[in-house]
């Protein structure tokens, strides 16, 4: 199952986000898509990729027809799958490792430098039971 997620502050903005999302599942089934639609633009983020970079669009004062929009739309998503190496049209499933034009530091899969210690440890498994100490408050 593909994850999805659309956002949006109104509820015009929630049902423009939703029409964003349509757009991008026709075009390229099976990706993990984000919108989240703003004052003043939109920003769609490929949810394989490991942190916050994707496409942002900021809109101007020109008024868009409807396909126009949806050109643009196919248009940027293509570009960012090409970028990080991914098929254009439905998902083969492939990972991202690499996005052209990504900091190399954020990349994904990236590993500490050899020098750098790490402060905090990992954290433990999840918890299913309270600790001990937590169990004798009450």
């Amino acid at each position: 199952m593909t994850t999805l997620y659309q956002e949006g502050m109104t509820d015009a903005q929630e049902t423009t986000a939703h029409g964003i999302l349509e757009v991008l599942t026709f075009a390229y089934p099976g990706h993990p898509w984000s919108v989240r639609v703003y004052d003043g633009g939109f920003f769609i983020r490929h949810l394989d990729f490991p942190g916050n970079w994707g496409i942002n669009h900021r809109s101007n004062t020109e008024t868009y027809s409807a396909s126009a929009m949806k050109r643009q739309i196919i248009r940027m998503a293509g570009e960012w799958l090409e970028r990080a190496d991914l098929k254009r049209g439905r998902s083969d499933d492939s990972v991202a490792t690499f996005v052209d034009g990504i900091p190399d530091n954020q990349q994904p899969g990236q590993k500490l430098p050899e020098n750098m210690k790490v402060v905090v440890a990992p954290s433990e498994p999840e918890r299913t039971e309270p600790r001990p100490q937590v169990k004798d408050m009450h």
